[in-house]
């Protein structure tokens, strides 16, 4: 084996190591074979390497599985997340003040706030109507996510001391299937708390920094904002910084994702190379090797300060580098080494980046320019060589981050590589003129401004393309969870076309096994499904019905529950059309959320429960009668009431029935109930309100479901006392029943 190749393997061990850890059974399991490979693989493969080096493999992949538990963050003793129970009374709002050091610049978030870290420092507790501190002072550490109102943030930047005020939380574990776990966010982070801030005040008004990256950043934004504008200015910067390095506008930076162009938003490789290429052309003849690697290496290191750091960014430094020290020792160097190098070297120094998705996909697209794009050219020979680039580089990148793209994002853009070969000419001469737009401002704020404002009407054609793709039917087709196991199996497969020469040669038989290896499962999975489950989504009531392709849901919350619960849920299981969308308790926020996850989703039918009018002028709600049976292939619904909204599921083919109770008072007990209303169900699901003995008694439940965390605990020792199995989405999550008779709560085991 020669030595290129050797480090590689071992440089590939290591990640091995690393990607491992995400199931200790998986991890042991794969040291335990490994032991007696050594011994047999010598043996039946005559080029194997020596014995000595594959001990060294397999102890590389276990320090580095170790390692990496190591490295995962950890509270302190005296972490400000330890102090969350102390400081808040049961059912009150308990005030606290918390000192402590910005630690990053603020950024916008969705709802519209500003957001930032800080390093706590010391903790008082806030006693009285008039917020004054009480006595308990404790010296904390640890790092805080802070909401704060926007207008509180303006010019606060990392290093700046602060005292905030307002309430601390423990972030919520991901209660839904497919949904985003804010907790694993902040823990990987290195955060374990979070605050919603009232007050912020900067005890020591005269704190300034002189000069920061971040001051620099914003420098260069406003320059190519100020004759641009948002949201065209903001864009023209994120292609050169990367989005994290701006606030762009979340609405654009989703239709970007819809179709397949993230990446045109993630600096990385791209402008790493034209900073190289252009440092090297501009200095070639004037100044010696020496002086151009310095050069070279100096304006990446900007480069890299301006983007903030990200660890995209940062791998395509470390290989923009290595071309540095190839140019200055003279000597060649192999790129797949130096990636492989790279990468490693990196996660040696964090290897929390191994689960970072910008991280992953910047290696494994970089992976495919490498070792896809020439054999992919060979087969495109009779294009055009501008018209076969065009197509090669984006297609070799999507080949190999596809697969993890399916198993993180769970949608297939279906109009990825057009998007791309229509709108790479764009995006290059944009990031050209944008880097050049950026250097200027970064010196002349004006004389930038001009440059960038000659990006105009590319950058308003490329958001033209984008909005053109994401009209059309079907952007992102929702596959839903791939398991790891076809997630290896892809990549297996597309190792195999690389490093097979007969797999080369035909390649259609491995495109077609991989094709069947997602699309089987999950037709025979959409053929056969029958589940109902319920969503935990604070204390509303939220339905999900699948029955062999056909999807009922029954209401959509508000905005954030639309998008950021019922949404990701749906593509997790696959669902690219809701046929029959079911709302009992319209108002302005239900309104809202429908047109925003339909949106996201299609949508074929609106209906509401009782009511004559029409609540909407944009969607047309059809009104499902009280007491009339409304049959949706298997599923029957029968409206009961209006006042509270009683209504009964049934699925006569496996003898299952619902009730639906929905009430906003939360106590039931009074006589807007009927117990001649009430039928018996074999399950009840809730608001979690007070509920009488005879009104239990009447529906004879055996399981039931409240949508809070906090249900009526009288209700709930009268459902006990009648042997009912009693389910909370607020603290087990959502609710899955199948047709096995088997409920299924979503956090079962969770800490």
């Amino acid at each position: 084996m020669r030595n290129t190749q050797a480090a590689i393997f071992l440089c590939l061990a290591y990640v091995v190591g690393l990607l491992i850890t995400f199931n200790p059974w998986v991890r042991w399991g794969l040291l335990v074979v490994a032991i007696p490979l050594v011994w047999l693989l010598p043996r039946f493969w005559k080029k194997s390497p020596n014995w000595q080096f594959l001990v060294a493999t397999i102890a590389i992949v276990g320090c580095a599985s170790f390692y990496l538990e190591l490295r995962v963050p950890k509270p302190a003793s005296n972490d400000i997340s330890n102090y969350i129970p102390a400081t808040a009374e049961r059912g009150t709002t308990q005030f606290t003040t918390v000192q402590g050091i910005v630690d990053s610049y603020p950024r916008v978030t969705r709802s519209q706030n500003g957001q930032f870290w800080l390093n706590a420092t010391q903790l008082n507790e806030i006693q009285g109507e008039r917020l004054r501190p009480a006595d308990v002072s404790r010296a904390v550490s640890g790092r805080v996510y802070v909401t704060v109102p926007l207008q509180s943030v303006t010019g606060l930047q990392p290093g700046v001391a602060v005292s905030i005020t307002g309430t601390l939380y423990r972030p919520e574990v991901n209660a839904n299937p497919g949904g985003f776990s804010f907790r694993d966010y902040l823990s990987q982070s290195g955060g374990f708390a979070g605050m919603r801030c009232d007050q912020l005040r900067v005890p020591n008004e005269s704190q300034t920094q002189q000069w920061s990256w971040g001051k620099l950043r914003a420098r260069i934004a406003a320059a190519q904002v100020q004759w641009l504008n948002v949201p065209i200015g903001p864009l023209v910067t994120a292609m050169v910084l990367g989005s994290e390095a701006v606030d762009l506008p979340f609405e654009l930076r989703d239709r970007f994702v819809r179709v397949g162009l993230a990446h045109a938003l993630a600096a990385s490789g791209f402008q790493v190379s034209l900073i190289l290429n252009a440092i090297l052309a501009l200095t070639r003849k004037r100044l010696s090797v020496v002086a151009q690697s310095n050069v070279g290496a100096l304006a990446l290191l900007i480069f890299l300060g301006l983007t903030g750091f990200q660890p995209a960014v940062v791998r395509s430094v470390v290989m923009g580098m290595a071309v540095l020290v190839g140019l200055r020792t003279q000597r060649k160097i192999n790129p797949l080494s130096s990636l492989f190098l790279a990468g490693t070297l990196l996660l040696i120094i964090n290897p929390l980046w191994i689960w970072d998705i910008g991280f992953e996909l910047s290696f494994l697209a970089t992976l495919g320019l490498i070792v896809t794009v020439e054999p992919l050219q060979q087969k495109l020979d009779w294009l055009p060589p501008t018209i076969a680039d065009l197509i090669t580089v984006p297609l070799a990148a999507s080949i190999w981050t596809l697969p993890i793209q399916l198993y993180v994002f769970k949608v297939f853009p279906l109009y990825s590589l057009p998007a791309n070969v229509l709108t790479s000419p764009l995006i290059s001469i944009i990031s050209i003129g944008g880097t050049i737009g950026a250097l200027v401002g970064a010196i002349i704020p004006i004389f930038g401004s001009a440059i960038s404002w000659l990006l105009y009407l590319p950058t308003q054609l490329l958001i033209g393309i984008v909005n053109l793709f994401n009209y059309l039917p079907g952007a992102s087709f929702a596959v839903g969870q791939i398991s790891i196991w076809q997630l290896i199996a892809l990549y297996a497969l597309i190792l195999g076309v690389w490093l097979v020469p007969s797999w080369q040669q035909d390649w259609k038989i491995p495109t077609g096994i991989g094709l069947l290896v997602v699309i089987v499962p999950l037709i025979i999975w959409k053929t056969t499904e029958l589940q109902i489950t319920t969503l935990a989504s604070n204390d509303r009531q939220i339905l999900v019905i699948q029955d062999r392709g056909k999807t009922i849901l029954i209401n959509s919350g508000n905005e954030s529950i639309a998008r950021f619960t019922i949404a990701p849920f749906l593509q997790q299981q696959a669902v690219n059309r809701v046929d029959s969308a079911i709302d009992f308790n319209l108002d302005a926020p239900a309104i809202g959320s429908w047109q925003t996850l339909a949106q996201i989703v299609s949508i074929d039918k609106f209906y509401q429960i009782g009511g004559n009018s029409n609540p909407s002028e944009i969607i047309k709600f059809e009104t499902l009668l009280l007491g009339k049976t409304h049959k949706f292939d298997r599923v029957e619904i029968t409206p009961i009431k209006t006042n509270p909204v009683i209504f009964q599921i049934a699925i006569p083919e496996v003898s299952q029935k619902w009730l639906v109770i929905g009430n906003d008072t939360g106590d039931l007990t009074q006589s807007a109930i009927d117990l001649e209303q009430l039928t018996p169900s074999s399950t009840l699901y809730w608001s979690g309100g007070r509920l009488t003995e005879k009104s239990i008694a009447k529906i004879r439940p055996q399981v039931a479901i409240a949508a809070t965390a906090n249900p009526d605990p009288e209700t709930i020792k009268l459902l006990e006392k009648n042997q009912v199995r009693v389910y909370y989405t607020g603290r087990d999550g959502a609710i899955q029943w199948t047709p096995a008779g088997q409920f299924k709560p979503y956090l079962e085991g969770e800490g």
